[in-house]
Protein backbone atom coordinates (compact mmCIF):
# COMPACT_ATOMS: atom_id res chain seq x y z
CA UNK A 1 0.00 0.00 0.00
CA UNK A 2 2.41 2.72 -1.42
CA UNK A 3 1.48 6.53 -1.23
CA UNK A 4 2.15 6.70 -4.98
CA UNK A 5 -0.18 3.61 -5.67
CA UNK A 6 -4.06 3.71 -4.82
CA UNK A 7 -5.24 0.92 -5.97
CA UNK A 8 -4.32 -2.95 -6.76
CA UNK A 9 -5.92 -5.24 -8.55
CA UNK A 10 -5.96 -8.73 -9.51
CA UNK A 11 -7.82 -11.17 -12.15
CA UNK A 12 -5.81 -14.62 -11.40
CA UNK A 13 -5.12 -15.01 -15.23
CA UNK A 14 -1.55 -15.98 -13.86
CA UNK A 15 -3.38 -19.18 -12.78
CA UNK A 16 -2.25 -22.48 -15.21
CA UNK A 17 -5.35 -22.60 -17.86
CA UNK A 18 -4.64 -26.31 -18.13
CA UNK A 19 -3.27 -29.50 -15.93
CA UNK A 20 -1.81 -29.10 -12.68
CA UNK A 21 0.81 -26.85 -10.96
CA UNK A 22 2.07 -26.48 -7.87
CA UNK A 23 0.86 -23.99 -5.15
CA UNK A 24 2.31 -25.53 -1.53
CA UNK A 25 0.85 -24.56 1.47
CA UNK A 26 1.64 -20.92 3.16
CA UNK A 27 4.09 -19.94 -0.16
CA UNK A 28 2.81 -17.25 -2.85
CA UNK A 29 1.91 -18.20 -6.35
CA UNK A 30 1.21 -14.37 -7.04
CA UNK A 31 2.82 -11.91 -5.05
CA UNK A 32 1.13 -11.16 -1.55
CA UNK A 33 -1.20 -14.10 -2.07
CA UNK A 34 -0.94 -17.67 -0.21
CA UNK A 35 -3.34 -20.84 0.38
CA UNK A 36 -3.33 -22.60 3.58
CA UNK A 37 -4.91 -26.61 3.66
CA UNK A 38 -6.33 -28.79 5.95
CA UNK A 39 -4.97 -31.42 4.05
CA UNK A 40 -0.56 -31.54 3.08
CA UNK A 41 -1.17 -31.47 -0.95
CA UNK A 42 0.23 -28.91 -2.95
CA UNK A 43 -1.86 -29.02 -5.61
CA UNK A 44 -3.76 -26.24 -7.72
CA UNK A 45 -5.70 -27.55 -11.12
CA UNK A 46 -7.28 -26.09 -13.74
CA UNK A 47 -10.60 -27.47 -14.02
CA UNK A 48 -13.94 -25.98 -16.39
CA UNK A 49 -16.32 -26.93 -13.70
CA UNK A 50 -16.67 -30.62 -14.75
CA UNK A 51 -15.07 -32.30 -11.66
CA UNK A 52 -16.67 -33.14 -8.64
CA UNK A 53 -14.04 -34.11 -7.12
CA UNK A 54 -12.47 -32.09 -4.09
CA UNK A 55 -9.24 -29.71 -4.54
CA UNK A 56 -7.98 -26.56 -5.10
CA UNK A 57 -8.78 -24.80 -8.77
CA UNK A 58 -7.56 -22.82 -11.07
CA UNK A 59 -11.58 -22.70 -13.04
CA UNK A 60 -11.85 -21.21 -16.39
CA UNK A 61 -13.42 -22.65 -19.30
CA UNK A 62 -11.03 -25.19 -21.28
CA UNK A 63 -8.06 -23.14 -22.90
CA UNK A 64 -9.38 -20.15 -21.75
CA UNK A 65 -6.61 -17.61 -19.84
CA UNK A 66 -9.63 -16.15 -18.17
CA UNK A 67 -8.77 -17.74 -14.53
CA UNK A 68 -10.65 -17.66 -11.46
CA UNK A 69 -9.77 -18.57 -7.72
CA UNK A 70 -11.82 -21.07 -6.14
CA UNK A 71 -12.00 -25.27 -4.08
CA UNK A 72 -14.15 -27.96 -3.98
CA UNK A 73 -13.36 -28.63 0.15
CA UNK A 74 -14.15 -32.57 0.98
CA UNK A 75 -13.52 -34.70 3.60
CA UNK A 76 -10.40 -36.45 1.53
CA UNK A 77 -8.97 -33.16 0.60
CA UNK A 78 -9.55 -30.47 3.46
CA UNK A 79 -10.66 -27.41 3.61
CA UNK A 80 -8.88 -24.02 2.21
CA UNK A 81 -7.92 -20.64 2.45
CA UNK A 82 -6.39 -18.24 0.97
CA UNK A 83 -5.14 -14.49 1.16
CA UNK A 84 -3.67 -11.80 -0.15
CA UNK A 85 -1.54 -9.77 2.65
CA UNK A 86 -1.00 -5.67 2.13
CA UNK A 87 1.52 -3.33 4.40
CA UNK A 88 0.61 -0.14 4.68
CA UNK A 89 4.29 1.97 3.82
CA UNK A 90 2.00 5.11 2.83
CA UNK A 91 3.83 7.21 5.56
CA UNK A 92 0.29 7.73 7.15
CA UNK A 93 -2.10 5.99 9.02
CA UNK A 94 -5.18 4.27 6.52
CA UNK A 95 -8.57 4.78 7.50
CA UNK A 96 -10.55 2.95 4.80
CA UNK A 97 -9.99 0.61 2.17
CA UNK A 98 -12.50 0.23 -1.04
CA UNK A 99 -12.96 -3.67 -1.99
CA UNK A 100 -14.78 -5.82 -4.46
CA UNK A 101 -14.44 -9.09 -6.20
CA UNK A 102 -16.95 -10.97 -8.13
CA UNK A 103 -17.85 -14.61 -6.66
CA UNK A 104 -18.62 -17.31 -9.41
CA UNK A 105 -19.79 -21.03 -9.20
CA UNK A 106 -18.49 -23.24 -11.46
CA UNK A 107 -20.09 -26.18 -10.28
CA UNK A 108 -23.71 -27.69 -8.75
CA UNK A 109 -22.90 -30.94 -6.82
CA UNK A 110 -25.89 -32.47 -6.39
CA UNK A 111 -29.58 -31.85 -5.88
CA UNK A 112 -29.25 -32.65 -1.80
CA UNK A 113 -26.56 -29.72 -1.24
CA UNK A 114 -28.18 -26.45 0.00
CA UNK A 115 -26.16 -23.34 -0.60
CA UNK A 116 -22.88 -22.99 0.43
CA UNK A 117 -20.08 -20.01 0.60
CA UNK A 118 -17.07 -18.83 0.65
CA UNK A 119 -16.92 -16.92 3.52
CA UNK A 120 -14.69 -13.23 4.11
CA UNK A 121 -12.68 -12.27 6.84
CA UNK A 122 -9.84 -9.89 7.46
CA UNK A 123 -6.91 -9.11 10.47
CA UNK A 124 -4.66 -6.51 11.40
CA UNK A 125 -1.57 -6.84 12.82
CA UNK A 126 2.13 -4.79 13.32
CA UNK A 127 3.61 -8.63 12.19
CA UNK A 128 3.28 -10.94 9.16
CA UNK A 129 4.29 -13.51 10.97
CA UNK A 130 1.04 -13.38 13.70
CA UNK A 131 -1.06 -13.91 10.72
CA UNK A 132 -2.49 -17.53 11.20
CA UNK A 133 -4.23 -18.47 7.32
CA UNK A 134 -5.44 -22.01 8.62
CA UNK A 135 -9.06 -22.89 7.75
CA UNK A 136 -9.47 -23.84 11.53
CA UNK A 137 -7.85 -21.02 12.48
CA UNK A 138 -10.77 -18.62 13.03
CA UNK A 139 -9.99 -16.52 16.56
CA UNK A 140 -8.36 -13.64 15.51
CA UNK A 141 -9.80 -13.07 11.93
CA UNK A 142 -13.02 -10.59 12.09
CA UNK A 143 -15.72 -12.14 9.79
CA UNK A 144 -17.30 -9.93 7.38
CA UNK A 145 -20.83 -11.22 6.04
CA UNK A 146 -21.50 -8.85 3.71
CA UNK A 147 -18.38 -9.81 1.25
CA UNK A 148 -19.55 -13.61 1.80
CA UNK A 149 -20.27 -15.70 -1.59
CA UNK A 150 -23.21 -17.63 -0.96
CA UNK A 151 -24.14 -20.05 -4.49
CA UNK A 152 -26.61 -18.85 -6.35
CA UNK A 153 -27.45 -22.48 -7.29
CA UNK A 154 -28.15 -25.28 -4.92
CA UNK A 155 -30.79 -27.87 -4.52
CA UNK A 156 -30.51 -28.41 -8.09
CA UNK A 157 -28.91 -31.11 -10.56
CA UNK A 158 -25.29 -31.96 -10.09
CA UNK A 159 -23.28 -29.84 -13.55
CA UNK A 160 -20.98 -28.19 -14.74
CA UNK A 161 -21.80 -24.15 -15.09
CA UNK A 162 -19.81 -21.15 -16.68
CA UNK A 163 -18.70 -19.07 -13.79
CA UNK A 164 -18.53 -16.21 -16.15
CA UNK A 165 -22.04 -16.06 -17.14
CA UNK A 166 -24.35 -13.72 -15.37
CA UNK A 167 -26.69 -15.63 -13.53
CA UNK A 168 -23.72 -17.72 -12.16
CA UNK A 169 -21.75 -14.90 -10.46
CA UNK A 170 -22.39 -11.61 -7.87
CA UNK A 171 -20.46 -8.47 -7.45
CA UNK A 172 -19.68 -7.85 -3.85
CA UNK A 173 -18.37 -4.53 -2.84
CA UNK A 174 -17.94 -2.58 0.34
CA UNK A 175 -15.62 0.01 2.15
CA UNK A 176 -14.21 -1.43 5.10
CA UNK A 177 -13.43 0.99 7.93
CA UNK A 178 -10.21 -0.02 9.30
CA UNK A 179 -7.17 1.52 11.33
CA UNK A 180 -4.10 0.54 9.50
CA UNK A 181 -0.72 2.55 11.29
CA UNK A 182 2.15 3.08 9.09
CA UNK A 183 4.23 -0.28 8.37
CA UNK A 184 1.12 -2.35 9.98
CA UNK A 185 -0.45 -4.89 7.97
CA UNK A 186 -3.68 -6.22 6.51
CA UNK A 187 -4.62 -9.37 5.82
CA UNK A 188 -7.64 -10.04 3.68
CA UNK A 189 -9.19 -14.13 3.59
CA UNK A 190 -11.73 -16.23 1.87
CA UNK A 191 -12.39 -19.35 3.31
CA UNK A 192 -13.74 -22.54 1.43
CA UNK A 193 -14.80 -25.08 4.52
CA UNK A 194 -16.51 -28.20 3.96
CA UNK A 195 -20.22 -27.95 4.14
CA UNK A 196 -22.68 -30.36 4.67
CA UNK A 197 -23.41 -32.72 1.56
CA UNK A 198 -20.69 -32.48 -1.47
CA UNK A 199 -19.72 -29.01 -1.98
CA UNK A 200 -19.97 -26.47 -4.92
CA UNK A 201 -17.64 -25.55 -6.77
CA UNK A 202 -16.88 -21.64 -6.19
CA UNK A 203 -14.30 -19.06 -6.36
CA UNK A 204 -13.47 -15.46 -6.60
CA UNK A 205 -12.51 -13.16 -9.26
CA UNK A 206 -11.13 -9.52 -10.61
CA UNK A 207 -10.48 -8.56 -7.12
CA UNK A 208 -9.78 -4.62 -6.24
CA UNK A 209 -8.61 -2.63 -3.75
CA UNK A 210 -7.88 1.19 -2.95
CA UNK A 211 -7.15 3.36 -0.13
CA UNK A 212 -6.69 6.63 0.57
CA UNK A 213 -4.64 8.94 2.88
CA UNK A 214 -5.93 12.07 4.11
CA UNK A 215 -4.34 12.64 7.21
CA UNK A 216 -5.37 16.58 8.08
CA UNK A 217 -9.19 15.59 7.36
CA UNK A 218 -11.49 17.26 9.57
CA UNK A 219 -13.90 15.04 12.01
CA UNK A 220 -17.33 15.76 10.38
CA UNK A 221 -20.96 14.79 10.69
CA UNK A 222 -21.87 12.06 8.41
CA UNK A 223 -24.92 12.84 5.96
CA UNK A 224 -26.45 9.24 6.75
CA UNK A 225 -26.29 6.43 8.56
CA UNK A 226 -27.06 3.55 6.87
CA UNK A 227 -28.11 0.32 9.07
CA UNK A 228 -29.18 -2.10 6.04
CA UNK A 229 -30.00 -2.28 2.37
CA UNK A 230 -31.83 -5.37 1.21
CA UNK A 231 -33.14 -6.36 -2.14
CA UNK A 232 -35.23 -9.60 -3.05
CA UNK A 233 -37.70 -11.47 -5.66
CA UNK A 234 -41.08 -10.20 -4.92
CA UNK A 235 -43.75 -11.80 -7.52
CA UNK A 236 -42.93 -10.08 -10.93
CA UNK A 237 -41.28 -6.74 -9.14
CA UNK A 238 -37.84 -6.34 -7.43
CA UNK A 239 -38.19 -4.82 -3.86
CA UNK A 240 -35.82 -2.48 -2.40
CA UNK A 241 -35.67 -1.88 1.57
CA UNK A 242 -33.31 0.32 3.70
CA UNK A 243 -33.11 1.52 7.30
CA UNK A 244 -30.94 4.90 8.27
CA UNK A 245 -30.41 4.82 12.29
CA UNK A 246 -29.96 8.80 11.64
CA UNK A 247 -29.93 11.73 8.93
CA UNK A 248 -27.89 14.97 8.38
CA UNK A 249 -28.85 16.84 6.05
CA UNK A 250 -30.25 14.46 3.88
CA UNK A 251 -32.03 15.12 0.38
CA UNK A 252 -32.80 12.25 -1.31
CA UNK A 253 -31.81 8.93 -2.55
CA UNK A 254 -31.01 7.59 -6.05
CA UNK A 255 -31.62 4.33 -6.50
CA UNK A 256 -29.21 2.57 -9.25
CA UNK A 257 -29.26 -0.66 -11.14
CA UNK A 258 -26.53 -2.37 -13.33
CA UNK A 259 -26.45 -5.15 -15.46
CA UNK A 260 -23.05 -6.10 -14.87
CA UNK A 261 -21.81 -4.59 -11.61
CA UNK A 262 -19.63 -1.78 -13.42
CA UNK A 263 -22.21 0.70 -14.96
CA UNK A 264 -24.98 1.88 -13.01
CA UNK A 265 -27.86 3.71 -13.80
CA UNK A 266 -30.53 5.69 -11.86
CA UNK A 267 -33.90 4.01 -11.95
CA UNK A 268 -35.95 5.88 -9.25
CA UNK A 269 -35.82 8.83 -6.57
CA UNK A 270 -36.87 8.84 -2.82
CA UNK A 271 -36.94 11.67 -0.82
CA UNK A 272 -34.67 11.74 2.52
CA UNK A 273 -35.83 12.91 5.99
CA UNK A 274 -33.59 15.70 6.25
CA UNK A 275 -31.99 15.79 9.69
CA UNK A 276 -33.30 13.42 12.64
CA UNK A 277 -32.04 11.81 14.60
CA UNK A 278 -34.76 8.97 14.44
CA UNK A 279 -34.21 5.93 12.38
CA UNK A 280 -36.09 5.59 8.80
CA UNK A 281 -37.13 2.86 6.99
CA UNK A 282 -37.51 3.38 2.91
CA UNK A 283 -38.55 1.06 0.27
CA UNK A 284 -38.31 1.10 -3.67
CA UNK A 285 -40.00 -1.09 -5.64
CA UNK A 286 -37.78 -2.32 -8.91
CA UNK A 287 -41.12 -2.75 -11.19
CA UNK A 288 -39.16 -4.11 -14.59
CA UNK A 289 -36.80 -5.77 -13.29
CA UNK A 290 -34.03 -7.37 -15.82
CA UNK A 291 -33.62 -11.11 -16.47
CA UNK A 292 -30.54 -12.20 -15.12
CA UNK A 293 -28.47 -10.81 -12.47
CA UNK A 294 -29.01 -6.97 -11.36
CA UNK A 295 -26.87 -5.49 -9.33
CA UNK A 296 -28.36 -2.29 -6.87
CA UNK A 297 -26.75 0.12 -4.62
CA UNK A 298 -28.12 3.63 -3.09
CA UNK A 299 -26.39 7.46 -4.06
CA UNK A 300 -27.23 9.29 -1.04
CA UNK A 301 -27.28 12.60 -1.75
CA UNK A 302 -27.73 15.53 0.60
CA UNK A 303 -28.33 19.04 0.47
CA UNK A 304 -25.18 20.44 -0.91
CA UNK A 305 -25.11 18.17 -3.26
CA UNK A 306 -22.60 15.78 -1.97
CA UNK A 307 -23.27 12.23 -1.78
CA UNK A 308 -21.66 8.93 -0.78
CA UNK A 309 -22.94 5.28 -2.33
CA UNK A 310 -24.01 2.18 -0.29
CA UNK A 311 -22.85 -1.08 -0.69
CA UNK A 312 -23.87 -3.28 -3.57
CA UNK A 313 -26.45 -6.25 -3.26
CA UNK A 314 -27.53 -8.89 -6.08
CA UNK A 315 -30.69 -10.08 -7.09
CA UNK A 316 -31.03 -12.84 -9.72
CA UNK A 317 -34.44 -13.56 -12.06
CA UNK A 318 -35.50 -16.22 -14.13
CA UNK A 319 -37.58 -16.21 -16.99
CA UNK A 320 -41.12 -17.44 -16.50
CA UNK A 321 -41.12 -18.58 -19.83
CA UNK A 322 -39.06 -19.07 -23.42
CA UNK A 323 -36.98 -15.91 -23.53
CA UNK A 324 -38.08 -13.72 -26.91
CA UNK A 325 -35.02 -12.10 -29.17
CA UNK A 326 -34.64 -8.27 -29.06
CA UNK A 327 -32.21 -6.39 -31.24
CA UNK A 328 -30.39 -5.04 -32.12
CA UNK A 329 -29.73 -3.68 -28.00
CA UNK A 330 -28.22 -0.12 -29.70
CA UNK A 331 -30.39 1.25 -32.35
CA UNK A 332 -31.16 4.81 -33.69
CA UNK A 333 -34.30 3.96 -35.43
CA UNK A 334 -36.47 -0.06 -34.77
CA UNK A 335 -35.81 -2.98 -32.57
CA UNK A 336 -37.02 -6.00 -33.65
CA UNK A 337 -38.83 -8.65 -31.57
CA UNK A 338 -38.40 -12.18 -32.46
CA UNK A 339 -41.65 -14.52 -29.98
CA UNK A 340 -41.06 -18.05 -29.63
CA UNK A 341 -44.49 -18.51 -30.29
CA UNK A 342 -47.55 -17.04 -31.92
CA UNK A 343 -49.38 -15.36 -29.18
CA UNK A 344 -47.31 -15.83 -26.30
CA UNK A 345 -46.26 -12.47 -26.14
CA UNK A 346 -49.23 -9.52 -26.18
CA UNK A 347 -47.90 -6.36 -25.75
CA UNK A 348 -44.74 -4.36 -25.22
CA UNK A 349 -43.77 -0.75 -23.24
CA UNK A 350 -40.48 1.01 -23.17
CA UNK A 351 -39.36 2.54 -19.74
CA UNK A 352 -36.93 5.16 -19.23
CA UNK A 353 -34.45 4.59 -16.03
CA UNK A 354 -36.36 6.53 -14.30
CA UNK A 355 -39.62 4.30 -14.72
CA UNK A 356 -41.47 6.25 -16.48
CA UNK A 357 -43.28 4.97 -19.85
CA UNK A 358 -42.13 6.46 -23.13
CA UNK A 359 -44.13 3.90 -25.66
CA UNK A 360 -46.68 1.17 -25.69
CA UNK A 361 -47.71 -0.87 -28.24
CA UNK A 362 -49.90 -4.18 -28.86
CA UNK A 363 -48.36 -6.89 -30.55
CA UNK A 364 -50.37 -8.93 -33.51
CA UNK A 365 -50.89 -12.32 -32.00
CA UNK A 366 -50.62 -13.82 -35.68
CA UNK A 367 -46.95 -13.01 -35.80
CA UNK A 368 -43.78 -14.40 -34.75
CA UNK A 369 -41.91 -11.35 -35.84
CA UNK A 370 -42.69 -7.35 -34.58
CA UNK A 371 -40.95 -4.16 -35.39
CA UNK A 372 -41.09 -1.47 -32.96
CA UNK A 373 -40.11 2.26 -33.91
CA UNK A 374 -37.94 3.93 -31.37
CA UNK A 375 -36.62 6.73 -33.83
CA UNK A 376 -38.74 9.37 -31.76
CA UNK A 377 -36.85 8.56 -28.83
CA UNK A 378 -34.20 10.70 -27.08
CA UNK A 379 -30.93 9.44 -26.57
CA UNK A 380 -30.45 6.86 -23.83
CA UNK A 381 -30.68 3.47 -22.36
CA UNK A 382 -34.20 2.16 -21.66
CA UNK A 383 -35.74 -0.93 -20.74
CA UNK A 384 -38.12 -2.74 -22.76
CA UNK A 385 -40.94 -4.84 -21.60
CA UNK A 386 -42.43 -7.65 -22.83
CA UNK A 387 -46.01 -8.53 -21.27
CA UNK A 388 -47.47 -12.47 -21.82
CA UNK A 389 -51.22 -12.95 -21.23
CA UNK A 390 -50.48 -13.89 -17.46
CA UNK A 391 -49.16 -10.56 -17.40
CA UNK A 392 -45.64 -11.97 -17.09
CA UNK A 393 -42.77 -9.74 -17.85
CA UNK A 394 -39.51 -10.05 -19.96
CA UNK A 395 -37.20 -6.90 -19.32
CA UNK A 396 -34.26 -6.32 -21.88
CA UNK A 397 -31.93 -3.17 -21.91
CA UNK A 398 -31.25 -1.45 -24.47
CA UNK A 399 -29.68 1.90 -25.71
CA UNK A 400 -30.88 4.56 -28.43
CA UNK A 401 -28.61 6.81 -30.20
Amino acid sequence: MERSHTNYTQNFDILPDSGTAVWANGTSYMAGWSVQRTKQTSSIIANDGSSNTGAFYSYGSNGSKERALGAISSLNAGEFAWSVLLQNTTGDTIHHVDISFYGEQWRISNKTAGEHKIAFYYALSDKKESFDLSPRADAKWVPYPDLDFKSPHFFTEGKRLNGNASANRAFLATQLTVNIPDGHYLMLRWKDADELEADHGLAIDDFSITWSVKPDEPLVVLPVELVRFTARNSGAVVQLQWLTASEFQNDFFSIERSSNGHIFESIGRVAGNGTTAQGAAYGFKDEYPLVGTSYYRLKQVDEDGSHSYSSVVAVTRTAATKLAKVYPTLTSNKLEISVEQIGTKQQVLVMDMMGRQVLQKKLDKTSLQHTLDVSNLSDGSYVLVLLDEQGQRQTTRFMKR
